[in-house]
């Protein structure tokens, strides 16, 4: 039994709502209510779990000797030795096979999506983390591969300025996410940080931060009151509700010094929690007029 629960602490399942965004062309779409769409988009879904916590075996295995020194990692499976690298190993081709065989089910362009998305962040692991910028570009990629496979998933097209707003959005949360890891390193909360943080400053990433919110928010405008998206007149009653989030998780990075764990803030700041839901549900009653 510790070891099957050594191998889901290593998949970091509590991770897997990232992998929400898949639903984002359904519940743009109007499809919510479709059993079919949501059957599809649900196994897009689980193939973007899987192969994430494949990505996460074969992370801690390259980062094995530095985790093992760090006061926080050291306690995960691989790290402590609950899980040999050897079998680490084997996890993540197990996890790899069952995610592209779901996406494979789901459909061919999905496959391919999380087939390049594998071979991306393998390419992240190995070298690509430490290339200052690309590896920001890299972590939006995962998420707009995300909302592409599910939307490929379901048949549902896209606009261009989805994909932006998806793009952008994402750099936002990967640039938070980097600075609050610098902000605690130069504070010597963290002891050692990632080897890509000595190319950054906190002034290069709170401009880069600027431009994307500006870019976030004039492509949601622009996406609202665009005539290939349905009911747009009224949804763009939700740029309020865009605009909340969008600056109340600045002042979450930059006055509450947090951004570490996004996933984290969704159900720990209370008002982030409560605006998404509230624009979830005013998505949902626009989109079904």
């Amino acid at each position: 039994m510790k070891f099957v629960r050594a191998i889901f602490q290593e998949m970091r399942i509590h991770q897997w709502t990232k992998n929400l965004l898949v639903y984002a062309a359904l519940l743009f779409s109007g499809g919510l209510f479709h059993a079919e769409a949501v059957a599809l988009a649900t196994v897009a879904f689980f193939a973007f779990s899987l192969v994430a916590s494949g990505v996460y075996f074969l992370n801690d295995i390259f980062d094995y000797e530095k985790d093992r020194a760090n006061p926080k990692k050291r306690t995960r499976p691989i790290a402590s030795g609950a899980i040999s690298r050897p079998l680490g190993v084997a996890c993540a081709i197990v996890l790899f096979v069952a995610g592209l065989s779901l996406a494979w089910l789901a459909a061919l362009v999905c496959f391919a999506i999380v087939l390049s998305y594998v071979l991306i962040n393998i390419a992240y692991t190995v070298r690509l983390k430490h290339v200052v910028i690309i590896d920001v570009m890299i972590i939006a990629y995962g998420f707009v591969a995300r909302a592409v496979a599910g939307a490929v998933a379901v048949g549902s097209g896209m606009t261009a300025w989805f994909l932006l707003c998806i793009m952008f959005l994402s750099l936002f949360l990967a640039l938070g996410k980097r600075r609050h890891e610098l902000l605690a390193l130069e504070e010597n909360r963290l002891a050692e940080g990632r080897k890509v943080l000595a190319f950054y400053s906190l002034d290069l990433i709170d401009q880069l931060m600027t431009i994307v919110t500006a870019a976030i928010l004039m492509c949601y405008a622009l996406f609202t009151m665009d005539p290939a998206t349905k009911n747009g007149r009224a949804m763009a009653l939700t740029i309020p509700l865009a605009l909340y989030g969008m600056f109340y998780y600045l002042y979450v990075v930059r006055v509450k010094h947090g951004g570490g764990a996004p996933d984290e803030a969704l159900y720990k700041e209370k008002p982030i929690l409560i605006t998404v839901l509230l624009y979830v549900a005013a998505v949902v009653v626009i989109r079904n007029l």
